[in-house]
């Protein structure tokens, strides 16, 4: 079969959960085990690269979910992560779906971390790019350099998505350009912008996901057991690429990407690459 362009085109379904309908897409080759996409702070399903997801495609169903209260999903966005998780296991259960893979980026890599705490049984692998662990380093609040981004004047979503995602250098702005320019190619049916309730009620999620215990910090990740692939840039000012050093030494079983002159978004600046080092990862037994 064809998959080509499926992201752009890919029509939105919705689904009730216990009287709350999640907006969401879901396209691709049947058969294999689905891989289930989780987005990042105040992103909808308009942000996913159709790089990546056209690319999964190909060999498997992709499924593109809006949390609560995010885009055309109704009900109001919860403020931590188990609630969020809660959500999603109740989506997948109303899908029918007895067993996911998880590709979560940013907040969506702490919401797939979540789902393999709560609900193990559902999840076969993990990709977590761009995120961190509960109580990871430098996760308690964003730092100066982001803040001074997130609140600078006179300045657009765009523009401030490539100093978030992106490094300084010429070469990586440009492919952050390139990936603004595809996420756009979706003209149809696309979803609204994050509210800015979202964004409140998603900061506090981040703040309880970054408290710091006061023992066995890092304890739960010896509790995820699933196959996982962690990747990031050289230079993650969002969330500091020193946790997925840390994701990869405490999972027992992960595997771990760094990619040169990049950050945040670094999948995203090295996208075919990335899509097929991911491909490759849910394809293998």
């Amino acid at each position: 079969m064809s998959n080509v362009n499926l992201n752009e085109t890919a029509p939105t379904r919705f689904q009730d959960i216990g009287g709350v309908s999640l907006a969401y897409r879901h396209f691709g080759k049947e058969g294999a085990p689905p891989v289930a996409c989780f987005q990042h702070f105040t992103g909808t399903m308009n942000n996913f690269d159709p790089i990546h997801t056209n690319r999964l495609a190909q060999d498997r169903p992709v499924i593109l979910v809006d949390y609560r209260g995010v885009g055309r999903s109704g009900g109001k966005m919860p403020d931590s992560m188990p609630a969020i998780a809660a959500d999603i296991i109740a989506f997948v259960k109303a899908l029918g779906l007895k067993q996911i893979d998880l590709f979560g980026f940013s907040l969506g890599g702490m919401v797939a971390q979540q789902l393999a705490f709560d609900a193990p049984e559902r999840v076969r692998r993990i990709l977590l790019a761009g995120t961190g662990p509960s109580a990871g380093e430098g996760m308690q609040e964003f730092s100066p350099e982001v803040q001074e981004i997130v609140n600078r004047p006179n300045s657009t979503q765009q523009e401030r998505s490539l100093d978030l995602f992106f490094s300084k250098s010429p070469t990586s702005h440009a492919a952050g350009e390139a990936w603004l320019k595809r996420i756009a190619a979706r003209k149809l049916d696309r979803e609204p912008d994050a509210k800015p309730q979202v964004a409140e009620a998603q900061l506090v999620a981040l703040a309880k996901w970054g408290a710091i215990p006061t023992t066995d910090r890092y304890g739960d990740l010896t509790k995820i057991k699933q196959r996982t692939l962690v990747v990031n840039g050289k230079d993650d000012i969002m969330v500091p690429t020193i946790n997925s050093y840390i994701l990869q030494q405490h999972l027992p079983d992960a595997r771990l990407i760094l990619y040169p002159d990049s950050g945040h978004g670094s999948h995203f600046q090295f996208s075919e690459e990335f899509a097929e080092e991911a491909a490759r990862f849910f394809a293998a037994a």
